[in-house]
């Protein structure tokens, strides 16, 4: 195993988030099969807010004490990583800074990034935590959040079930979809989620929304196929249920053993997660990825590019 605390993060790279808890060791062993499935280098990262020089008593003894539990720290997930696949390259990134920003900068040029959960007071298992909240909602590139829980799936908990939209901005979460299936030999269940209507409130618009929903559900088997082409180990079946997506989708991470949520942001905006993105990963009883959607290209007269 080639181990290196270089801080340079190797283009492609699996960066996992760890912070010697249970919740960092659930994400690093999903990062470690994951790297490996994806023959991409490991990234371990820790990052812990540095102590202010001559602000506290004791500094000195502060700052030794942090350097020496940070050492243990990335000491023992790089064993732990070392344990579970010798062969793996794994690198150690290490600041001492807000994790939250060495993971977002390390981000930058990274295939993907996997984080634990940690909740706090009663809705612990609702609510994120800061960094993991953090991460996803800011970072480029697809981000993991793992539960401790799916150290210990039970029955039934195989499907990767992904949701999609049906105006074609869901390539880059079906796609992602897709590999996550098949390098764990999971089936994958893409499902679409529409709203109810009442037929009798508007039957004129009710025939015309039929029209169109057929329309789309043409163009959503399509895409299924043509990622499934791709994929040809990989069994998937697509349905279109109505209801609330966040609703639909948590309740199919009671028994799933991965969600794919893609996220174009609120209001355009690309740095923020979306409204159903966000409350999905809040709320999932699964591991669950985030994949931005790459934003739009302007025209060149909307980015004030000279024609001609």
């Amino acid at each position: 195993m080639n181990t290196s605390m270089s801080p340079a993060v190797p283009p492609g790279a699996v960066l996992v988030g760890v912070d010697g808890s249970a919740h960092g060791e659930a994400a690093l062993a999903w990062a470690v099969d994951h790297a490996a499935a994806r023959r991409a280098p490991l990234v371990v990262v820790h990052g812990s807010a540095p102590l202010g020089v001559g602000r506290i008593p004791f500094a000195d003894e502060g700052r030794l004490m942090l350097r020496e539990s940070t050492q243990r720290v990335v000491d023992h997930a790089v064993e732990l990583v070392h344990h579970a696949d010798p062969e793996l390259p794994v690198s150690v990134l290490r600041r001492y800074e807000d994790p939250r920003s060495t993971l977002l900068e390390a981000a930058e040029g990274a295939a993907m990034v996997v984080l634990g959960t940690r909740g706090l007071g009663r809705l612990r298992s609702l609510l994120l935590g800061s960094v993991s909240q953090a991460v996803a909602s800011h970072a480029a590139c697809p981000v993991t959040v793992v539960r401790p829980a799916e150290l210990q799936p039970g029955p039934g908990r195989g499907n990767v079930v992904v949701g999609v939209e049906l105006d074609g901005s869901s390539e880059a979460a079906l796609e992602e979809a897709f590999a996550i299936a098949e390098d764990t030999r999971r089936p994958l269940d893409v499902v679409h989620v529409r709203p109810g209507h009442d037929a009798l409130a508007d039957p004129d618009g009710y025939v015309q929304r039929l029209d169109v929903s057929d329309r789309h559900e043409r163009g959503f088997a399509e895409t299924v196929l043509r990622h499934a082409e791709k994929h040809p180990h990989v069994t998937v079946v697509h349905r279109t249920v109505e209801g609330a997506p966040v609703a639909i989708l948590v309740e199919a991470s009671r028994t799933a053993g991965h969600l794919v949520v893609g996220s174009r942001g609120r209001h355009g905006v690309p740095a923020l997660l979306g409204s159903v993105s966000r409350t999905v990963l809040e709320r999932a009883h699964c591991a669950v990825t985030v994949v931005r959607e790459p934003a739009p290209q302007a025209a060149p007269h909307e980015r004030g590019e000279a024609r001609g």
